[in-house]
């Protein structure tokens, strides 16, 4: 065998396992393994073309980041999560009239305080104007 050869066959198993993890093809292998069981397959559909249709399905159900979302579950058997979701305070970052001339003074002490602290590097410069504005 060439190293070409070895090396696709690598690639393609390691996309198939990728698939394979995936919750869209969780769910649709348990709807096609469902299917098959009651004897409900279509005639002359193939699990490509079942998969193809499922998959899409999945994805406009669920989001299009099919890795992130969760399969399919009926909701009988889903469990029942509390919906408590954290408010964030809004801030108001309209641009006054003053911001402009308070950062150009900021921007001065900033190179006086550099100067006699040795402080450098953006980290101690946003530090600093968050301190100063």
């Amino acid at each position: 065998m060439t190293f070409a050869f070895v090396a696709s066959l690598g690639i393609m198993a390691s996309t198939g396992a990728e698939a394979a993890k995936s919750p869209a093809m969780t769910a649709c292998s348990g709807q096609w393994d469902a299917m098959k069981k009651a004897d409900k397959l279509p005639k002359d559909q193939t699990w490509a073309q079942f998969w193809s249709q499922c998959s899409k399905d999945f994805a406009a159900k669920n989001g299009t980041d099919a890795t992130a979302a969760k399969p399919a579950t009926s909701e009988a058997t889903a469990p029942k999560e509390p919906k408590s979701k954290k408010k964030t305070a809004a801030v108001d970052e309209s641009d006054s009239r003053g911001t402009s001339q308070q950062k150009r003074d900021c921007d001065a002490k900033w190179g006086q305080n550099k100067a006699a602290t040795g402080a450098h590097g953006w980290h101690d410069y946003f530090k600093f104007m968050a301190g100063c504005m």
